[in-house]
């Protein structure tokens, strides 16, 4: 095996890194890449984790394949439990999911989420799929964002609607977060790592994949990122232990392998 990888498996190593051994987490639907770094975590440095399908309630599902629909029932395969749709928004409401994963339309410089509509509410110029899981943002202990595409038109400085909220600035919001809820922890793309450990929670680059520098991804970004010091890390590459742990155990179709151009 060698270390040739994919922007994708890249991204779910990652993801890999901000899991822990006592998280317990939730995915929903387009999430190839999340649920390969949760599994691959499981596999290596987290193997008490616990997962959840958000549509299927499948708990810590053992399907060899990455499908996009968190309701396939191919997710079922080897669960140990599926829970109904009533305990996962009990779970989601009271704190139990301890790190959720999520995307977006939008996401602006504090962390919010947009994914209800692009534009003016009322005449949107997109309609999005309306906000689903994302409130549940303010009542999770943490949230990890991953988008596919990183461009000025999805990193924008506000987003046009909060479907989910980050480090919202609006006192009037802010008392509706729950008082276990420490907000996003890291965003994944396809150019860096990103999070929002800076005083004033704006969105800070933490690392840039190999290939990529720190102009190229303001570049590609719509608000201007906090740069620590002067020199950015470069994402750690896949070992090809975890690239043998993906392809042969968790993403035996190759998934990971084109999802990303």
């Amino acid at each position: 095996m060698t270390n040739a990888y994919s922007i994708a498996e890249l991204m779910a190593t990652a993801i890999a890194r901000e899991m822990r051994d006592d998280d317990f987490a939730a995915i929903g639907t387009a999430s190839e890449i999340p649920l390969c770094g949760i599994r691959l975590a499981q596999k290596t440095h987290a193997p008490n984790m616990w997962f959840i399908y958000g549509g299927c309630g499948a708990l810590n599902s053992k399907n060899p394949k990455l499908v996009e629909m968190a309701a396939d029932f191919r997710n079922l395969t080897g669960a140990e439990y599926r829970a109904p749709l009533a305990d996962l928004i009990d779970f989601e409401f009271t704190g139990r999911f301890s790190v959720l994963c999520f995307g977006g339309m939008q996401i602006d410089q504090y962390g919010n989420v947009n994914i209800t509509n692009i534009g003016d509410y009322a005449h949107p110029k997109v309609r999005g799929p309306g906000s689903i899981g994302l409130p549940f943002m303010g009542s999770v202990k943490r949230t990890v964002l991953y988008v596919q595409h990183h461009h000025a038109r999805l990193f924008v400085p506000k987003v046009d609607f909060i479907s989910g909220p980050g480090f919202v600035q609006d006192p009037d919001l802010e008392q509706y977060r729950s008082p276990w809820a420490k907000g996003t922890s890291a965003v994944i793309t396809p150019l860096a790592v990103l999070d929002f450990e800076t005083p004033d929670r704006r969105m800070r680059l933490r690392s840039i994949h190999p290939g990529q520098t720190v102009e190229s991804v303001q570049a590609a970004t719509g608000f201007e990122l906090v740069v620590d010091g002067g020199t950015v890390p470069v994402t750690a590459i896949p070992t090809a232990d975890q690239l043998k742990i993906i392809r042969e155990e968790i993403d035996t179709t190759g998934v990971l392998q084109r999802l990303i151009a």
